[in-house]
């Protein structure tokens, strides 16, 4: 069935008459139960991705779509239609559902989203923040180092003169140039600083990611060190120091 669809999933028009759908009507009926046997959302969620059904073309499973389908009385023949499950197996699983403190358990992409936010966690914000790394996703030179050190300024001037003055004295002494080299290297390292090697490992990190239905925890923990809400926007703090979203430079 395409998206935006004008009936419940289960259902479809027949002769301009509301008739079960063979293959989505069948799929309720599981959906429910299971559930009354104790499946989680995640454990229906996982197993509806397995089969061919999809409950909006183009969109995969998730645990609203589980939720709408239980919370849906007409599956029992309310108002008239036609009934997929008895009212008894949905008296049951609604008399599971108001046991739950809230609807479905939370992910760990959300937990993690909590932590980094310090808020509670809508379904709004995490399609914001799935849809701001999935740019990122996309074009992932999108990532840069808000603030990148000249190279000229990388340069310790007196090791420079140092090693000059080794390199010109006769016989070369090698374990004073080695050392110096290496002393050198050192303070070349430090002066990149940590902001371009995390760029470099962001970038190389969201090349490699595929583009995200669900938010990703394990992005989210590598590449964001905090998500700072304002207003109805979000600003997303990379681990680069890197602010996108809201009104972020």
């Amino acid at each position: 069935m395409a998206g935006n669809r004008k009936l419940p999933f289960g259902y479809r028009m027949e002769l301009g008459k509301v008739v079960l759908h063979p293959q989505e009507s069948v799929v309720v009926r599981e959906i429910f139960e299971k559930y009354i046997l104790g499946a989680s959302y995640k454990a229906l969620v996982d197993s509806l991705r397995e089969q061919d059904v999809v409950y909006d073309q183009g969109k995969v499973w998730n645990k609203n779509m589980v939720a709408r389908i239980l919370e849906n009385k007409k599956y029992a023949g309310e108002s008239g239609w036609p009934a997929i499950i008895t009212e008894e197996q949905y008296d049951r699983a609604d008399e599971k559902r108001s046991h739950k403190v809230s609807f479905p358990n939370k992910t760990e992409a959300q937990k993690a989203l909590r932590k980094l936010s310090g808020c509670s966690v809508s379904e709004f914000m995490e399609q914001q923040v799935r849809n701001m790394l999935n740019a990122l996703i996309a074009d992932p030179q999108q990532i840069h180092a808000p603030h990148m050190i000249p190279q000229d300024m990388r340069r310790d001037t007196a090791l420079e003169q140092a090693w000059e003055s080794q390199l010109e004295q006769q016989p070369l002494d090698e374990c004073a140039v080695k050392q110096l080299a290496m002393k050198i290297a050192a303070a070349e390292y430090i002066a990149i600083g940590n902001q371009e090697y995390e760029t470099e490992r962001l970038q190389r990190l969201f090349r490699n990611q595929k583009p995200m239905t669900d938010l990703d925890e394990n992005l989210l923990r590598s590449a964001v060190s905090a998500i700072q809400p304002r207003c109805h926007r979000l600003i997303i703090h990379l681990k680069n120091g890197q602010m996108i979203g809201g009104n972020a430079p």
